[in-house]
């Protein structure tokens, strides 16, 4: 149930909205994460004279991708399914997953992931229903 809001046109100020509601927002968000999203994968760090990991991140973005990793988590993946996400947010290209670890073969390893973005976009939809249907609900019994 994520949303933000980005200056695409650099320092024109005018902003997208990129929601999990859109499928090439969620494949973006799925395909780039290695690039795009600085705290996958960050340890702690125990150096005492560094406050953590991070100094500069998009707090925005951030919630974004908690948004769809909380989304990833209520969807029903099997094993190889989620194998594959975790790949691809490893930085592995659809065509690594096909040729080096050979989890699919080439059409299916795209059915997959497409059938995976929809299945995300399918229950963040669900998600803000029943958001906005308790919040309606609540105020008319008020």
């Amino acid at each position: 149930m994520g949303a933000l809001a980005i200056d695409i046109h650099k320092q024109e100020r005018e902003f997208k909205h990129l929601t999990l509601s859109d499928i090439n927002v969620v494949k973006y968000l799925i395909l780039y994460r290695n690039k795009v999203d600085v705290t996958y994968g960050a340890n702690t760090n125990i150096d005492i004279n560094s406050a953590g990991d991070m100094f500069e991140f998009n707090q925005e973005l951030v919630c974004l991708y908690a948004s769809l990793d909380n989304v990833i988590g209520k969807i029903e993946l099997n094993e190889k399914e989620l194998k594959l996400l975790n790949l691809i947010f490893e930085g592995n290209t659809i065509a690594d997953v096909i040729n080096v670890y050979e989890l699919y073969p080439k059409k299916t390893a795209y059915r997959t992931l497409n059938r995976i973005i929809d299945n995300i976009v399918l229950e963040n939809n669900k998600q803000w229903k029943e958001v906005l249907n308790n919040t309606v609900l609540s105020l008319d019994k008020k």
